[in-house]
């Protein structure tokens, strides 16, 4: 078969297999044109040409060749495009030229090609950014003080004084609404409560109150997103359709073999092709245009004037080179090509174009890996319209796919889908939507020979298929319309590939970035963009707080929204910015706080909050059963400048709302939904060429249109601007679009109101149309509302949907049984993809067709294209049947019937009467209650029957008379006038208080209300009844009753009154009446009971006269005068007593004033009770105070709590004399014994320049003097304490008999001079040989000394200092066992004692028991130095004259204090240190040692080479299937292993890898973690002996020890010894045998070595100093200036009494390189202690061992050839580091360490940098803890001895067998011997 001669594709790879017809085709001959002017260069400016820190590109498949978006102009016009110069221009083009040259196609259009050299060609365009420039930095996190907070955009929003202006593009804003906070309270009311204002405008601005702060939420440092890539001037309708149109254009010509046409000009001005074929169209075609000789309008249209035979160039352009290509389109619709995407049912492995294209992109989208595979088959040609040659399009890329739906593809956005009131970009779309992997074209393995004619379908004549460049689809040249003689020269594509041309727009990722970076790429692109294009500065605008201003560039909202549209409108300045749209909440996390993310933050349950929006209770997406990612779950937008969102309605036309968190302005448009058939016509019209390609375009939401032009259609567009804090709502179906004016922060989520479901179902009958997939269920959803709400409510606004619903789905079924269709009923739900159509992609939940051959199915209406089955062999398979349908419908119809039929009932109960019965009102009014629903005539008939109800009540107040009736709130209230006076006392509100005008007024009332009721004739009769009372009681009144008739008289009056009470009205009548008989009997009562010697109280002698007032009695009256008098003198009695109980103080005389009284007086009863109670409580309290001042014998004191509560409670009422002294004295003893609490807890403050044992002392002599009747246990306790304090001063040993005081101010200052800490070294001085602390120091020239010499140390002393003694005090033991007499004869083992034993008060007061306390523990210290001083010299390898000065030194302190100094009564420490000195004076001069040297080991990797992989490994290569193995290296050698081999488990996943190699182990002495390491001489034939390396390190082995070992049971490794260089050890002097020779080497050890990480841990003696010149005979050890770092050391520990501030470093002397280490001890219950001069071993490396104290100072750092398993690497702290709190084990330690200079450089900035200890707070005493001698000494077991001391005894000139053994006793962490 014949293929066409084959091109290099613009991405410079090959195409697929072509005949060799392509070595000899010709190449295309460059395009000629005539000269025109130079025009502005097409530029691109891209966003990405800004290197930002943080910003991470997206990495592009391999393969995938890009131009860079960095160039800013047009290349220039390249050479003729050969294939060698298509390569080359290609592969120097970076990551996007195909895009960029549909970008630029427009502008290269408008000027011909100059093909005669770049001379003439334009220069380019200077460049906005520099790509060599470094980076923008960008904060990990986002400072929020660098944008636009909500509160300040608030006050812009409504502040009065921004001045408003016209809007660009002559737009009308949309309302701003400013609800109150609370209209804000309900999200769902407001916007129903605005929609009708706020609809037809299609979208509506929010502005929260005030006090609505919606907290930012997102971590900003942990937040990123990826961009999406937006080209301004390829997002606008027409300028896409010009570019598909022109490379459509150029395709049609090249196939043609019109290789040379080019772009007419006219007037040197290149011809707008599109434009020129758009009008002839719209003129009515060229037929039309030509016959109505309309060329001549069109080229004025275009643009030309005054030109002779313009009409006949602009007809010969279009005849030329449009006319045909419109020919060919319509030859092609017309013929079987048109049908190319039918596929036939007979052969499924036919390869058609539908196939390959639906196998290359499905899920809307093909994989890059497959688009890669089949790049050479779907590259254009190069086009010679446009200036550079490159092609007018590419193939798709991955972003700009068209979106089709598969089968296999999941829901557009469930789980993640999305609605938002911003874009949703195809990218993010198809991110979410396509399938995992799609599949690829396998090409590859299909012959040629197998491809079927796309018109045919036959496979046969191959010679004559051709093969389309772009699908690979195959076509008979016969076949073609029109038919094909030859194979055509160049590429040939086929006519769908043709017609498809610019289908494969979409947006590119961008990259990926945090908001700090992004923010930080935004500003300086809009800094660089508006310096360069600066718009016109307005002074107006100066207090615009919108404005942004760059230098001296203001820039406004306006001129950003002028210049957004320039940019999109410009041809040749593409911009291309970057937006990061449709970021999920779901993985990213919502901006607004959640239940989940933030539960205790008030606005996680805010009703605004967009997380709550969705589900609340009015909306209708909270019955979608699972989320939606951007609909029901928030998606949030990152904006920056430029960035836009393109025209666009919501998902199934819902609601939306989007909140802007902070960020500069976004610019909203808005077309209402009513206008939105006029807006899909306007842009229809404005590019039909492309919706006739993709009719859905607009779901693409990739294209914009101009609002001007759109207004100009008809179109009603507003807009608005929204800023932070602001929010915005969309309306169903409205349009809308917009753009950011710079960085902003936005998240939006959908909401449908009742009123969308109407909207709803229009929507889902346009996807069906269009044949896109639904986001949700429309039918499920209205189902699921059915089922989940009961509510009329609900019923009313879903019965018609649920109706339309209902009728629709009834007559599907109706049509499937027609197609005799067989039906099941299945009662659960699928998956939505289980009842999608695979045609029309509609969701068909409530019945569809399936088939047994395939699982996928088809709505009834596509029921014949499910499956090639017969249509019996379908079933339809129903969610519901018929009558469970068909009843759930008539159920809402019937709850949404209610209250229609409750309104019926109510306008017939009006019309049959106009005035109804209260008994059916009442019943239409229960009935309406229990409606759940509003009814507007509720509240008229509640109001009607409350009315009535109260009138009843009215009415009942004189029909029915209730017992015990309440008095009712009327201004006139009558006294009571019947005789039974108790019984209206008891009632007296059981009198009527209406009469019968209020009877009338309520009959005249109940005519005006327009009900019926029998009440109504009751009350009538009642009121007759009245009127008969009132005359019958008024002829008794008329009538003068004679003496003999006035009983009978007053007989008919009394039962009138029984008569008139029944009637329950007011007649003045009847109380006349009842005011005549009161009177009668008030006289007899008074005449029969009331006389002057009757005892009355006040109360009824009150209720007497007001009797007599309410009945009328005469004034005048014996009884009443009489009553008079006695209540005068009854209320001068109370007010009296009143005015004593009112005081607030009383005394018991004016109380007993009322004990005695007359009894004609009437008096409350009650009010002398109180009298008599408040006068016994007085003298009960009287009585008690007594008995407490005046104490009898044996009776108990009281506590002065006691008494005080006693005082508080009788003073609160009374004023009692003995209360008051009571008080005073206890006053007095509270705050005695106040302050004894104070002093006996250390908190007394003692202000008094006087002793406070004087003060104390005071106190006593006080209180037993006058506060001896309280009981005070504190100042008892003091008392007590106090006797104990001066019998403890009696005890102390420096105590004065005489003066009566201790004299220890001398002793306290020698103990001080001789304890320093810092001391502890002899003084470098070589005069300092006395036992004073002076020098002794030769006379000066012509002076006789007075200094003497010991003849057998030869130390000089003072002759004042040689005459105390008159012996050497160094060598003369007289001075240190008691035989000279001294002031100061006690031993200091004593002294503890005595401070533990002192009490309280004295440890807190006493300064002499401060000072003893500093005594002993600075004696101790010293003490605890000199025994380890001792403890090291006692081995006589240690025994050296160097050492002789540290002896002296140590004597002179001890020879200073005087007294005896040991850790027990039994040895003395300075008769010990005489029998040293005596020793080290006679020893000569040693001699230094050989350094000592470890062996070294080569093993057999070390002969090896490396290997192959480079390792050089246990294996040693012998192993040929490790090669290549996972390796590890060794952090100390570098060497390569197998992991497998040294057994170590490599883990990529973990950062700290570590691994030290087994060679590395064995030569510093280690163990190895992984394996035992086990090493064989090759010398060696005994397979079970092995080298001990490890011993051999340790002792610095000259020969090879070996040891036997049983056969390996772990992990094991064997390493070869090939050679050994023997080591040095310590023992061997350089100039003699070995130091340890006779009795010494045979002297044992005290303490035996203990386990340290693992290892044996043996002792090493240091080798002694070097050797020195002989001295001098006359001279002090110290003449030749030996370094002082010669001297031993302080020990490792110290004792912590209290924590002294350590000196600073320069007044520190020079500290000892080194301490003595001890081995760490292997029991966890033992502690290594801290000196305050030397730091412990490191006990950490035995992690059995506890901790050190954390406050120890780390130990100073020093390098040393064998760090590893040495002993002596455990270095001590430096000298003069702070004292802390340790319990030391005493042991006999190792020799020191032999000082090298850098050792003491070392300790010396270790020294500096020592931390201060911890301060104490205040009042607080530091913990005490023991030292060992302390311990030993205050210790009851006198045999547990920590530590004793080295007599002279002991030395190695003394006998074995006097020897003294030392004991080990360990302290634990409370300083107790264990």
């Amino acid at each position: 078969m014949h293929r066409s001669p084959p091109a290099q594709s613009a991405r410079g790879t090959p195409r697929r297999a072509r005949t060799a017809l392509a070595d000899n085709a010709t190449p295309l001959a460059s395009p000629v044109g005539s000269p025109v002017a130079p025009k502005p260069p097409t530029t691109l400016i891209s966003s990405l040409e800004i290197p930002v820190q943080g910003a991470i590109p997206i990495p592009q498949p391999p393969g995938s060749a890009k131009s860079s978006p960095f160039s800013s102009a047009a290349p220039p016009p390249p050479p003729v495009p050969t294939a060698s110069s298509s390569s080359s221009t290609t592969a120097s083009s970076g990551r996007r030229a195909p895009r960029r040259s549909k970008t630029e196609a427009l502008a290269a259009l408008q000027h011909a090609v100059h093909a005669d050299g770049a001379d003439d060609a334009p220069p380019p365009a200077p460049t906005l950014f520099h790509p060599d420039a470094a980076p923008l930095p960008a904060a990990p996190r986002l400072d929020m003080n660098t944008v636009r907070r909500p509160n300040r955009s608030r006050r812009i929003s409504t502040s009065p004084q921004v001045p408003q202006k016209d809007r660009p593009l002559g737009l009308q804003d949309c309302p701003a609404f400013y609800p109150t906070p609370e209209e804000f309270r309900d999200p769902m009311l407001y916007i129903r409560t605005i929609t009708s204002q706020a609809q037809e405008f299609g979208i509506a601005k929010i502005v929260p109150p005030e006090t609505w702060r919606m907290p930012f939420v997102t971590d900003t440092e942990k937040f990123r997103f990826t961009t999406r890539l937006q080209r301004l001037n390829s997002i606008e309708a027409s300028s896409r359709a010009k570019i598909n149109f022109l490379e459509q254009l150029y395709r049609f010509h090249q196939q043609q073999g019109n290789t040379r046409v080019s772009v007419p000009t006219i007037n040197n001005k290149p011809m707008d092709l599109w434009l020129l074929r758009k009008k002839v169209h719209e003129f009515g075609g060229y037929d039309a245009v030509t016959k109505g000789k309309k060329w001549a309008d069109l080229g004025r249209y275009l643009g030309y004037s005054g030109m002779t035979g313009l009409s006949t160039q602009i007809k010969n352009s279009y005849t030329r080179v449009i006319l045909p290509y419109e020919h060919w389109c319509e030859h092609v619709r017309a013929s079987p090509l048109a049908s190319l995407a039918t596929v036939p049912r007979g052969d499924s492995q036919l390869r058609t174009h539908t196939i390959t294209q639906k196998r290359t992109w499905s899920a809307g989208g093909a994989s890059t890996s497959a688009r890669q595979d089949c790049d050479a088959s779907m590259s254009p040609p190069d086009s010679p319209l446009t200036a550079t040659s490159s092609p007018l399009s590419e193939p798709p890329e991955e972003s700009e796919v068209k979106e089709e739906p598969d089968e296999s593809a999941p829901r557009r956005r469930r789980g993640r889908t999305s609605t938002t009131s911003e874009q949703k970009t195809p990218g993010s779309k198809k991110a979410a939507n396509r399938s995992a992997v799609t599949e690829s074209i396998k090409d590859d393995d299909m012959d040629s020979s197998e491809l079927p004619c796309e018109v045919c379908h036959k496979n046969d004549k191959g010679e004559e298929m051709l093969l389309c460049d772009n699908c690979d689809c195959g076509f008979h040249m016969f076949c073609l319309e029109p038919p094909l003689a030859a194979v055509p020269r160049g590429q040939w594509f086929c006519p769908t590939c043709i017609f498809g041309t610019g289908g494969d727009f979409g947006f590119d990722e961008g990259e990926e970035h945090s908001l700090s970076s992004f923010q930080a790429r935004d500003r300086e692109f809009r800094r660089r963009w508006f310096q360069v294009h600066p718009p016109e500065q307005d002074s107006t605008d100066t207090d615009d707080p919108t404005v942004n201003t760059f230098g001296d560039v203001r820039v406004t909202e306006h001129d950003v929204e002028r210049e957004f549209w320039r940019l999109v409108q410009s041809p040749h300045e593409t911009v291309e910015i970057e937006y990061g749209a449709d970021v999920h909440s779901t993985t990213h996390g919502s901006a607004m706080p959640t239940l989940e993310s933030h539960p205790m933050d008030p606005y996680s349950k805010d009703p605004w909050n967009l997380n709550n929006i969705p589900i609340l209770s009015d909306s209708l997406l909270r019955y979608i059963k699972s989320d939606i990612s951007g609909m029901t779950v928030p998606w949030t937008y990152v904006g920056m400048i430029f960035s836009t969102f393109c025209w666009h309605n919501e998902d199934h036309y819902t609601y939306s709302v989007n909140y802007m968190h902070w960020g500069e302005t976004k610019t909203w448009y808005g077309i209402p939904g009513d206008d939105a058939e006029k807006f899909e016509a306007a842009i229809k019209k404005e590019a039909p060429d492309l919706f006739e390609a993709q009719p859905d375009l607009l779901f693409q939401l990739v294209t914009l249109m101009s609002p001007e032009r759109l207004t100009d259609e008809g179109v009603r567009v507003y807009a608005c601007n929204q800023r932070a804090g602001e929010l915005v709502i969309t309306f169903p179906k409205a349009y809308h679009a917009g753009f950011n004016h710079g960085f902003n922060f936005n998240e939006a989520v959908n909401f449908a109101l009742p009123d969308w479901l109407t909207y709803g179902r229009q929507c889902v009958e346009r996807y069906r149309e269009h044949r896109k997939q639904p986001v949700f269920s429309h039918d499920e959803l209205l189902i699921t509302i059915t089922q989940q709400s009961q509510s009329i409510a609900t019923a009313i606004w879903l019965n018609d949907s649920l109706k339309e619903m209902t009728d629709r789905e009834m007559s599907d079924r109706l049509r499937a049984r027609a197609l005799k269709l067989g039906e099941i009923l299945e009662e659960e739900d699928r998956s939505e993809d289980q009842y999608q159509c695979i045609v029309c992609k509609a969701f068909c939940y409530l019945s569809q067709v399936t088939c047994h051959c395939t699982n996928k199915v088809a709505c009834v209406d596509h029921a014949d294209s499910l499956c090639k089955c017969a249509m019996e062999q379908r079933t339809l398979r129903k969610r519901f049947s018929d009558e469970e349908l068909l009843d759930t419908q008539a159920r809402v119809a019937e709850r949404a019937s209610v209250p229609s039929a409750w309104q019926a009932k109510l306008n017939k109960a009006l019309a049959e009467s106009a005035r109804p019965s209260l008994r059916v009102l009442r019943a239409l009014l229960a009935e309406g209650d229990r409606i759940n629903h509003p009814l507007p005539e509720l509240a008229n008939i509640r109001k009607c029957v409350n009315r009535a109800n109260d009138w009843i009540d009215a009415a009942n107040t004189f029909l029915v008379r209730k017992q015990s009736r309440k008095r009712s709130k009327r201004p006139k209230v009558r006294p009571p006038v019947n005789g039974d006076i108790a019984t209206q006392a008891e009632d007296p509100g059981d009198r009527p208080d209406r009469g019968l005008d209020e009877i009338y007024a309520l009959l005249s009332q109940v005519e005006d209300l327009g009900f019926d009721t029998h009440e109504v004739g009751i009350l009538k009769t009642h009121a007759a009844k009245a009127e008969d009372i009132k005359a019958r009681a008024r002829s008794l009144l008329t009538v003068t009753p004679t003496e003999r008739d006035r009983e009978a008289y007053l007989q008919d009056c009394e039962r009138l009154l029984l008569e008139g009470s029944s009637i329950n009205v007011f007649l003045d009548e009847l109380l006349d009446v009842e005011k005549l008989v009161a009177r009668v009997q008030l006289t007899k009562e008074l005449e029969n009971e009331v006389a002057d010697d009757s005892v009355l109280t006040l109360e009824e002698v009150a209720q007497y006269l007001t009797r007599a007032r309410v009945c009328n009695l005469q004034q005048d009256n014996e009884h009443v005068r009489m009553l008079e008098a006695r209540q005068r003198a009854g209320q001068s009695w109370d007010e009296r007593a009143r005015h004593v109980l009112s005081q607030p103080y009383k005394t018991i005389e004016e109380l007993n004033e009322f004990e005695d009284i007359d009894p004609n007086v009437p008096i409350d009863l009650t009010i002398l009770d109180k009298i008599a109670s408040a006068r016994a409580k007085a003298k009960e309290f009287d009585k008690q105070a007594q008995a407490w001042l005046e104490p009898e014998e044996g009776v108990p004191r009281p506590r002065v709590q006691d008494v005080m509560r006693l005082v508080t409670r009788a003073e609160k009422d009374f004023s009692i004399h003995s209360i008051r002294q009571l008080k005073h004295g206890a006053d007095f003893a509270l705050d005695l014994e106040s302050r004894c609490d104070q002093v006996l807890h250390d908190r007394y403050d003692h202000s008094e320049d006087d002793d406070i044992f004087d003060t104390m002392l005071k106190w006593v002599e006080y209180a037993k003097l006058h506060l001896a009747i309280f009981s005070l246990p504190k100042f008892e306790r003091l008392d007590e304490q106090l006797t104990a304090h001066y019998r403890w001063l009696e005890n102390l040993p420096w105590f004065c008999a005489n003066h009566r005081e201790p004299h220890g101010k001398d002793l306290f200052e020698d103990v001080l001079a001789a304890t320093r800490p810092e001391d502890d070294l002899p003084p470098d001085d070589e005069f300092f040989t006395c036992i004073c602390h002076e020098a002794v120091r030769p006379p000066a020239p012509g002076t006789v000394s007075d200094a003497v010499q010991c003849d057998h140390c030869f130390a000089r002393f003072h002759g004042q200092c040689a005459r105390s003694g008159g012996s050497c005090p160094f060598c003369d033991h007289h001075h240190w066992n008691g035989s000279l007499h001294k002031e100061r004869s006690w031993h200091f083992c004593y002294m503890p004692t005595m401070l533990m034993h002192a009490s309280d008060i004295t440890k807190f007061y006493s300064e002499d028991w401060k000072q003893l306390e500093v005594i002993v523990h600075r004696v101790d210290r010293l003490t605890s130095v000199i025994g380890q001083f001792l403890s090291f010299a006692s081995k006589p390898g240690n025994q050296r004259k160097e050492y002789l000065p540290q002896v002296r030194h140590y004597m002179r302190k001890l020879y200073k204090i005087q007294f005896a100094v040991s850790p027990n009564p039994d040895v003395s420490y300075g008769l010990d240190l005489a029998g040293l000195h005596r020793i080290l004076a006679e020893l000569p001069v040693t001699v230094r040692t050989k350094k000592r040297r470890r062996p070294k080991f080569t093993f057999g990797q070390d002969v090896d080479q490396d290997w192959l992989d480079g390792t050089r490994c246990i294996c040693r290569g012998r192993t040929h299937y490790l090669l290549n193995y996972p390796k590890v290296s060794c952090e100390l050698c570098n060497k390569f292993y197998h992991g497998s081999c040294v057994f170590f488990s490599i883990d990529n996943n973990k950062y700290d890898n570590r691994f030290v190699c087994p060679l590395c182990c064995l030569r510093k002495n280690r163990s190895y973690g992984y394996a035992e390491l086990r090493v064989k001489d090759i010398k060696s034939a005994d397979q079970d002996t092995y080298v001990d390396t490890v011993k051999m390190l340790d002792t610095f082995s000259k020969d090879i020890i070996y040891k036997e070992l049983p056969p390996p049971y772990t992990q094991t490794l064997f390493i070869e010894l090939i050679r050994f260089s023997p080591g040095q050890p310590d023992t061997v002097l350089a100039n003699g045998p070995s130091l340890h020779s006779g009795s010494s080497s045979s002297q044992v050890s005290h303490h035996p070595p203990l386990p340290t990480n693992g290892h044996s841990y043996h002792a090493r003696t240091l080798p002694p100093p070097p050797p020195r010149a002989p001295l001098h005979p006359y001279s002090p050890p110290h003449q030749m200036n030996a370094p002082a770092a010669h001297m031993p050391p302080p020990p490792p520990w110290e004792v912590k009494w209290t924590r002294p501030v350590p000196a600073p470093a320069s007044a520190l002397p020079p500290p000892v390189s080194a301490a003595p280490s001890l081995p760490a001890s292997s029991s966890s219950t033992r502690r290594l202690s801290v000196s305050s001069t030397a730091t412990a071993p490191n006990v950490n490396d035995d992690k059995r061992l506890p901790a050190v104290d954390p406050l120890t100072p780390p130990s100073a750092s020093r390098k040393r050839k064998y760090p590893e398993g040495d002993a002596a690497s455990e270095r001590a702290s430096p000298y003069g580091s702070p004292s802390f709190k340790r319990h030391t084990p005493v042991a006999e330690p190792l020799p020191p360490a032999a000082p090298t200079p850098s050792s003491s450089s070392s300790s010396s900035s270790s020294s500096s940098s020592a931390p201060a200890p911890a301060s104490a707070p205040p009042g607080h005493r530091a913990t005490q803890t023991l030292s060992p001698s302390l311990a030993m000494i205050m210790s009851p077991d006198t045999h547990h001895v920590p530590y004793v001391g080295t007599s002279t005894a002991a030395l190695p000139a003394t006998p074995p067998q006097q020897q003294r053994k030392v004991k080990l006793t360990y302290t634990n962490g409370e300083g107790t011997p264990r």
